[in-house]
Protein backbone atom coordinates (compact mmCIF):
# COMPACT_ATOMS: atom_id res chain seq x y z
CA UNK A 1 0.00 0.00 0.00
CA UNK A 2 1.24 3.47 -0.87
CA UNK A 3 0.66 6.06 1.82
CA UNK A 4 1.80 9.55 2.75
CA UNK A 5 4.82 9.64 5.05
CA UNK A 6 6.65 12.06 7.30
CA UNK A 7 9.96 10.19 6.94
CA UNK A 8 11.89 8.55 4.13
CA UNK A 9 14.86 6.13 4.10
CA UNK A 10 18.35 7.58 3.83
CA UNK A 11 20.50 6.58 0.84
CA UNK A 12 22.99 3.82 1.56
CA UNK A 13 24.56 3.91 -1.91
CA UNK A 14 24.70 6.43 -4.77
CA UNK A 15 21.21 6.41 -6.30
CA UNK A 16 20.10 9.62 -8.01
CA UNK A 17 16.39 9.20 -7.25
CA UNK A 18 16.82 8.60 -3.52
CA UNK A 19 19.42 11.34 -3.21
CA UNK A 20 17.08 13.79 -4.98
CA UNK A 21 14.24 12.76 -2.67
CA UNK A 22 16.34 13.22 0.46
CA UNK A 23 17.70 16.59 -0.68
CA UNK A 24 14.12 17.82 -1.09
CA UNK A 25 12.90 16.16 2.12
CA UNK A 26 15.69 17.79 4.16
CA UNK A 27 14.49 21.24 3.10
CA UNK A 28 10.76 20.79 2.61
CA UNK A 29 9.74 17.73 4.62
CA UNK A 30 8.31 19.96 7.35
CA UNK A 31 6.23 22.07 4.95
CA UNK A 32 3.27 21.63 2.60
CA UNK A 33 5.47 22.47 -0.38
CA UNK A 34 6.38 18.84 -1.05
CA UNK A 35 4.55 15.53 -0.60
CA UNK A 36 6.19 12.16 0.08
CA UNK A 37 4.84 8.61 -0.05
CA UNK A 38 6.20 5.14 0.78
CA UNK A 39 5.09 1.77 -0.48
CA UNK A 40 5.06 -1.12 2.03
CA UNK A 41 8.57 -2.03 3.28
CA UNK A 42 10.00 0.86 1.26
CA UNK A 43 9.45 -1.01 -2.00
CA UNK A 44 9.04 2.46 -3.50
CA UNK A 45 9.64 5.98 -2.24
CA UNK A 46 7.91 8.83 -4.06
CA UNK A 47 8.10 12.60 -3.77
CA UNK A 48 6.43 15.44 -5.63
CA UNK A 49 6.89 19.20 -5.76
CA UNK A 50 5.02 21.49 -8.14
CA UNK A 51 3.78 18.52 -10.15
CA UNK A 52 7.26 17.05 -10.60
CA UNK A 53 7.51 13.49 -9.28
CA UNK A 54 10.58 11.42 -8.38
CA UNK A 55 10.25 7.66 -7.93
CA UNK A 56 12.80 5.41 -6.23
CA UNK A 57 12.03 1.80 -7.11
CA UNK A 58 13.19 -0.86 -4.64
CA UNK A 59 11.36 -3.88 -6.11
CA UNK A 60 8.07 -1.99 -6.15
CA UNK A 61 4.60 -3.37 -6.72
CA UNK A 62 4.43 -1.98 -10.24
CA UNK A 63 0.68 -2.46 -10.66
CA UNK A 64 -0.08 -0.43 -7.55
CA UNK A 65 2.59 2.13 -8.44
CA UNK A 66 1.15 2.55 -11.94
CA UNK A 67 -2.36 3.10 -10.57
CA UNK A 68 -0.97 5.60 -8.06
CA UNK A 69 0.85 7.62 -10.73
CA UNK A 70 -2.27 7.62 -12.89
CA UNK A 71 -4.41 8.98 -10.03
CA UNK A 72 -1.88 11.62 -8.92
CA UNK A 73 -1.26 12.63 -12.55
CA UNK A 74 2.11 14.41 -12.25
CA UNK A 75 3.41 16.75 -14.94
CA UNK A 76 6.82 15.05 -14.95
CA UNK A 77 8.28 11.81 -13.58
CA UNK A 78 11.99 11.14 -12.97
CA UNK A 79 13.11 7.56 -12.36
CA UNK A 80 15.38 4.88 -13.74
CA UNK A 81 14.65 3.72 -17.28
CA UNK A 82 13.46 0.27 -16.18
CA UNK A 83 10.86 1.75 -13.85
CA UNK A 84 9.59 4.21 -16.44
CA UNK A 85 9.22 1.43 -18.99
CA UNK A 86 7.40 -0.76 -16.44
CA UNK A 87 4.99 2.11 -15.87
CA UNK A 88 4.52 2.56 -19.64
CA UNK A 89 5.99 6.05 -19.40
CA UNK A 90 8.16 6.79 -22.41
CA UNK A 91 10.90 9.20 -21.31
CA UNK A 92 11.15 12.48 -23.15
CA UNK A 93 14.82 12.57 -22.25
CA UNK A 94 17.27 9.89 -21.11
CA UNK A 95 20.29 10.63 -18.94
CA UNK A 96 23.30 8.74 -17.65
CA UNK A 97 23.62 8.62 -13.88
CA UNK A 98 27.35 9.15 -13.28
CA UNK A 99 29.27 8.78 -10.02
CA UNK A 100 32.63 9.47 -8.45
CA UNK A 101 33.92 10.10 -4.96
CA UNK A 102 34.54 13.78 -4.29
CA UNK A 103 38.13 13.26 -3.22
CA UNK A 104 39.75 16.46 -4.47
CA UNK A 105 41.21 18.42 -1.57
CA UNK A 106 41.72 22.17 -1.43
CA UNK A 107 39.65 25.13 -2.55
CA UNK A 108 39.36 26.97 -5.85
CA UNK A 109 38.73 30.68 -5.44
CA UNK A 110 35.48 31.87 -6.99
CA UNK A 111 33.33 34.99 -7.09
CA UNK A 112 30.60 35.80 -4.60
CA UNK A 113 27.50 36.20 -6.79
CA UNK A 114 23.85 36.71 -5.96
CA UNK A 115 21.08 34.32 -7.00
CA UNK A 116 20.19 36.35 -10.10
CA UNK A 117 23.79 36.29 -11.33
CA UNK A 118 24.04 32.54 -10.71
CA UNK A 119 20.74 31.99 -12.52
CA UNK A 120 21.89 33.99 -15.55
CA UNK A 121 25.10 31.95 -15.78
CA UNK A 122 23.14 28.69 -15.63
CA UNK A 123 20.51 29.87 -18.13
CA UNK A 124 22.01 28.14 -21.15
CA UNK A 125 20.77 25.75 -23.80
CA UNK A 126 20.59 22.23 -22.40
CA UNK A 127 19.68 23.19 -18.84
CA UNK A 128 16.02 23.30 -17.86
CA UNK A 129 15.65 26.01 -15.24
CA UNK A 130 12.45 26.99 -13.44
CA UNK A 131 11.35 30.62 -13.54
CA UNK A 132 13.75 32.85 -11.64
CA UNK A 133 11.48 33.65 -8.63
CA UNK A 134 11.05 29.92 -7.88
CA UNK A 135 14.76 29.27 -8.43
CA UNK A 136 15.78 32.08 -6.10
CA UNK A 137 13.53 31.00 -3.22
CA UNK A 138 14.53 27.34 -3.51
CA UNK A 139 18.24 28.05 -3.99
CA UNK A 140 18.43 30.44 -1.03
CA UNK A 141 16.48 28.07 1.24
CA UNK A 142 18.83 25.20 0.48
CA UNK A 143 21.93 27.39 0.74
CA UNK A 144 20.86 28.83 4.10
CA UNK A 145 20.28 25.32 5.44
CA UNK A 146 23.69 24.11 4.35
CA UNK A 147 22.06 21.77 1.84
CA UNK A 148 23.58 23.36 -1.27
CA UNK A 149 26.95 24.57 -2.53
CA UNK A 150 27.88 26.75 -5.45
CA UNK A 151 30.94 27.88 -7.34
CA UNK A 152 31.00 30.69 -9.88
CA UNK A 153 33.29 32.92 -11.85
CA UNK A 154 31.55 36.00 -13.21
CA UNK A 155 30.79 35.74 -16.96
CA UNK A 156 32.67 32.43 -17.14
CA UNK A 157 31.04 29.51 -15.30
CA UNK A 158 28.82 28.33 -12.47
CA UNK A 159 27.91 25.09 -10.72
CA UNK A 160 25.37 24.22 -8.03
CA UNK A 161 25.11 21.00 -6.04
CA UNK A 162 22.62 19.77 -3.45
CA UNK A 163 23.69 17.50 -0.60
CA UNK A 164 22.22 15.14 1.97
CA UNK A 165 24.51 13.48 4.49
CA UNK A 166 27.37 11.76 2.69
CA UNK A 167 25.87 12.23 -0.78
CA UNK A 168 25.63 15.11 -3.23
CA UNK A 169 24.10 15.61 -6.65
CA UNK A 170 24.81 18.19 -9.33
CA UNK A 171 21.88 20.53 -9.85
CA UNK A 172 23.38 22.54 -12.69
CA UNK A 173 26.69 23.41 -14.31
CA UNK A 174 27.46 25.77 -17.19
CA UNK A 175 30.57 27.13 -18.84
CA UNK A 176 30.67 30.23 -21.03
CA UNK A 177 34.35 29.94 -21.94
CA UNK A 178 36.39 26.94 -23.05
CA UNK A 179 38.02 25.08 -20.18
CA UNK A 180 35.94 26.60 -17.42
CA UNK A 181 33.58 23.64 -17.19
CA UNK A 182 36.40 21.54 -15.74
CA UNK A 183 37.28 24.35 -13.34
CA UNK A 184 33.70 24.58 -12.09
CA UNK A 185 33.43 20.79 -11.74
CA UNK A 186 36.69 20.55 -9.78
CA UNK A 187 35.61 23.38 -7.49
CA UNK A 188 32.19 21.90 -6.69
CA UNK A 189 33.82 18.52 -6.00
CA UNK A 190 36.18 20.24 -3.59
CA UNK A 191 33.23 21.80 -1.78
CA UNK A 192 31.73 18.31 -1.39
CA UNK A 193 34.95 16.64 -0.31
CA UNK A 194 34.34 13.15 1.09
CA UNK A 195 30.87 12.72 -0.36
CA UNK A 196 29.61 10.32 -3.03
CA UNK A 197 28.89 12.69 -5.91
CA UNK A 198 26.27 11.97 -8.58
CA UNK A 199 25.53 13.67 -11.89
CA UNK A 200 22.63 13.06 -14.28
CA UNK A 201 23.92 14.01 -17.72
CA UNK A 202 22.98 13.82 -21.37
CA UNK A 203 24.92 11.54 -23.68
CA UNK A 204 26.47 14.57 -25.38
CA UNK A 205 28.46 15.44 -22.24
CA UNK A 206 29.02 11.94 -20.84
CA UNK A 207 32.59 11.97 -22.12
CA UNK A 208 33.33 15.17 -20.19
CA UNK A 209 32.43 13.50 -16.91
CA UNK A 210 34.29 10.30 -17.79
CA UNK A 211 37.43 12.37 -18.39
CA UNK A 212 36.92 13.84 -14.93
CA UNK A 213 36.78 10.51 -13.12
CA UNK A 214 33.06 9.66 -13.26
CA UNK A 215 31.66 6.27 -14.24
CA UNK A 216 28.14 5.41 -15.35
CA UNK A 217 25.95 3.63 -12.79
CA UNK A 218 22.73 3.27 -14.81
CA UNK A 219 20.34 5.11 -17.11
CA UNK A 220 17.46 7.25 -15.94
CA UNK A 221 14.98 9.53 -17.63
CA UNK A 222 12.29 12.17 -17.49
CA UNK A 223 8.76 11.46 -18.64
CA UNK A 224 6.77 14.63 -19.38
CA UNK A 225 2.99 14.78 -19.74
CA UNK A 226 1.72 15.95 -23.11
CA UNK A 227 -0.27 19.14 -22.72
Amino acid sequence: MISLTDSIPRPAFPNAELIKLNCTFDCYGDTNTALFWRQDNDRAVIGMTDGNMVIYNNNADIKELSEFVSVISPCCVFSDIGTLCSLSLTPKEEVSVMHRTADIEGQTDGDCLNSREIYDLLDVEGLSLPDYPYFAVDYCRRLNRGAADYFALSTKCAAISFNTGGFAIMNGIASHKKGYGSIALKAILQKNYGRDFVVCCRQSVKGFYEKNGFCELYRAGYWVKNI
